[in-house]
């Protein structure tokens, strides 16, 4: 995207004038923020105005519609993309989505398919692994839940020669990082973070990649039912004995609770004596003050594997790598820690 220039952004905008659009709005702090914020509106059919610009930059958009207004604070660049749509956004001062308005002639997408990918999965080194397992499924809500959560429990199975897979319900399609510099607007974010994903699960061994089409922010109403159904089926095919996920109350985020609720019902729905072991991501923060039994994983032995599948999430993780000396990585990521569920 380019820098905003009001004229040349006000001359698009009037190529939308009485036609038949959708609009894409949102404005965001990220679901980790305390107290947090945020909306989007998208799809929604309107028939703009003369829209118009204003301020000295960051910019304001004002739309007219039928009936009624649109107004877009804090706009900072955009551009006009292959497909015909008028992308804007706005970045914060360490370079992240705050607020986004895209108008289109057709529908912008909204769901995506299901999928699975077989990423080429590294050479690790021969490790022993934390337990003895038959198979090890991680279900995760977002692109990087794997690499932030569990690489180096996932890693040290894989590298002990025990098959890994990984479910990831979004695509991460609401993300606020682009990337610093940006690299992505908010309608290709998402496939540079499944590229970001299949090279994280290469880089810990993992061979195995589903993508169950939920998306992002959206998962706690998804019909759980349905959610569960779609993780019940890897179950009955891979046959887990371990399988990590997001702990249902204390995730940390409403996509992570949602994901780790449908996961606990996807295992009760098995006869119990094909039920494997579920184990739960707990975020620190989630956690605080709670008198809980945590197990704690010592990954150092595949740490190498774990911070190349952070290193390959790079729009999410470049801005804190920057910031980090060699020995506070070591620190941070050496350990993984997780609550087994006992009842399902």
């Amino acid at each position: 995207m380019e820098p905003i220039e009001p004229a040349a952004l006000e001359a698009a905008l009037r190529g939308w004038h009485d036609r038949s659009a959708y609009l894409h709005l949102e404005t965001t702090a990220g679901a980790y923020t305390a107290g947090g914020f945020g909306a989007f509106v998208r799809n929604a059919r309107v028939r703009p105005g003369l829209g118009q610009v204003r301020g000295q930059g960051p910019f304001r958009i004002g739309l007219p519609i039928d009936g009624g207004f649109v107004y877009a604070e804090g706009v900072t660049h955009w551009e006009n993309d292959a497909q015909g749509r008028l992308l804007t956004a706005g970045y914060d001062a360490d370079g992240r989505l705050s607020v986004v308005c895209e108008l289109s002639a057709s529908p912008f997408p909204a769901t995506a398919a299901s999928d699975r990918r077989t990423p080429r999965a590294s050479t690790l080194p021969r490790v022993a692994a934390p337990t003895e397992e038959r198979a090890v499924l991680a279900v995760l809500a977002h692109p990087d839940d794997e690499t932030f959560g569990c690489a180096g429990t996932l890693a040290l199975y894989a590298g002990a020669g025990i098959p890994v897979t990984c479910a990831c319900a979004t695509r991460g399609e609401q993300g606020r990082n682009t990337g610093v510099p940006s690299a992505a607007t908010r309608e290709s974010l998402p496939l540079l973070r499944v590229v970001e994903l299949e090279r994280a699960c290469a880089a810990l061994g993992v061979a195995d990649l589903r993508l169950l089409g939920v998306w992002d922010k959206t998962a706690e109403f998804a019909d759980p039912e349905v959610l569960a159904d779609a993780v019940g089926a890897i179950l009955r095919e891979v046959e887990p004995s371990l399988v990590i996920t997001h702990h249902p109350r204390w995730g940390g985020h409403p996509d992570h609770c949602a994901v780790g609720a449908a996961t606990v019902l996807a295992v009760g729905g098995l006869a119990a004596d094909r039920r494997p072991k579920l184990h739960a991501l707990v975020p620190g923060r989630a956690v605080q003050g709670k008198d809980l039994a945590l197990q704690t994983v010592d990954v150092t032995p595949v740490l190498e594997a774990k911070l190349a599948a952070v290193r390959a999430h790079w729009t999410q993780s470049a801005a804190m790598l920057r910031r980090a000396a060699p020995d506070e990585l070591a620190a941070r990521w050496g350990r993984e820690r997780y609550l087994p569920l006992t009842e399902v």
